[in-house]
């Protein structure tokens, strides 16, 4: 799949104006309108662009999968989950600027649980195995429909694949993921400007599991 021109002339006007220190709102609504972009694609730009300077910040706080070896992966399960469904259900990922791989789903206080779903969580578990990570901790967002459930779906998988860890909900998963594990897995900007270093979970799973190839911005 490649993007169109509209779009990546869209994509590189808003990235000189975020370079220059326009909000992102207005930059998105205004490349947006000029090049008549679908909801999606002014998605993808609010996901995906960023200026040199913040995509460098995050860029800075990637980690190599080797550095998860014997350290504490806090992960954010919603962000990632859903990342890697879309994997497994072959819908568009894409390299952004900052170096996290994304894809344009989101959830908004309602989840349904599906067999994808369930698959998604099974491949961070076992990703996190191998990876040789000393502890994972997943987080659910408290107020999303059925992060109890999935919590509990987690500590399962968690014993079965004998990985210590825990799974548990949490009311600030931003706070929460940044702060309790060595590592944070995430591609929520929130969670990257709050931790220290980061490691791009779902990316991994898509690329070196699922063997996906995400379109990049550039």
């Amino acid at each position: 799949m490649q993007l169109s021109t509209s779009l990546l002339k869209a994509i590189e006007d808003a990235r000189y104006l975020l370079s220059r220190g326009y909000k992102r709102e207005s930059v998105v609504r205004f490349v947006g309108d000029r090049y008549q972009l679908s909801k999606e694609e002014r998605l993808l730009i609010y996901r995906g662009v960023y200026g040199d300077v913040e995509a460098l910040s995050h860029k800075e706080k990637l980690v190599n999968a080797s550095y998860l070896q014997g350290r504490t992966l806090a992960v954010d399960g919603f962000n990632v989950m859903l990342t890697v469904e879309a994997a497994i259900r072959v819908l568009p990922l894409y390299l952004c600027d900052d170096g996290f791989i994304r894809d344009l789903s989101a959830v908004h206080g309602r989840f349904k649980i599906t067999p994808h779903s369930l698959q998604a969580l099974k491949l961070i578990v076992e990703r996190a195995k191998q990876h040789e990570v000393s502890q994972l901790i997943i987080l659910f967002d408290q107020p999303v429909s059925h992060s109890g459930e999935l919590s509990a779906e987690a500590r399962e998988l968690l014993k079965a694949l004998g990985v210590d860890g825990e799974a548990k909900t949490s009311r600030h998963v931003d706070v929460d993921v940044s702060k309790l594990g060595d590592i944070a897995a995430s591609s929520d900007c929130v969670v990257i400007e709050k931790a220290e270093k980061l490691f791009d979970l779902a990316g991994d799973i898509a690329v070196n599991m699922l063997k996906r190839k995400p379109i990049p911005l550039k």
